[in-house]
């Protein structure tokens, strides 16, 4: 049986990014800067929240601004709800450096990084020790975990 494209590209990008989780790979770089700097600029690692308040950036974000985002990965990652709406993963840029430096949070259900809106309907998640992830609008609400 043949997994049509639409669902095998999505498939694909869900398994490199939980491989990536499980495997806990990961930056060495160190750094003790605390507060977020412009997108293209280096970021410090974020570390995993420890109580229920997670960052999820503000209802509003600015274009070009990173926020600090803590990603729900129980289910892969695969959706997130930044900015007031839900964004779908679209891919992740495996050739390209994530801005976030120093040393990454290593598995878990949550990962500690950056969230930005690149354009109207473009958003980057960043965190230490992952390729950037880039996800689109998403209409409606995400699907159950399966």
């Amino acid at each position: 049986m043949t997994t049509p494209r639409s669902t095998a590209v999505p498939l694909a990008v869900a398994a490199l990014v939980a491989a990536l989780l499980a495997t806990g790979c990961g930056a060495s770089d160190e750094s003790d800067e605390e507060d977020a700097k412009p997108a293209g600029a280096t970021l410090p690692a974020r570390e995993r929240p420890t109580g229920d308040e997670w960052a999820q950036g503000p209802a509003r974000p600015k274009e070009g601004e990173p926020y600090a985002y803590d990603m729900l990965a129980h289910c892969e990652i695969a959706y997130a709800r930044f900015g007031g709406r839900w964004w779908k993963l679209e891919s992740v840029s495996v050739t390209s450096r994530s801005h976030v430096r120093g040393k990454a949070a290593g598995p878990g259900n949550i990962v500690p990084g950056y969230m930005s809106l690149i354009g109207p309907d473009a958003a980057v998640f960043e965190a230490a020790g992952l390729p950037p992830m880039h996800f689109a609008p998403h209409r409606g609400k995400p699907p159950a975990c399966r």
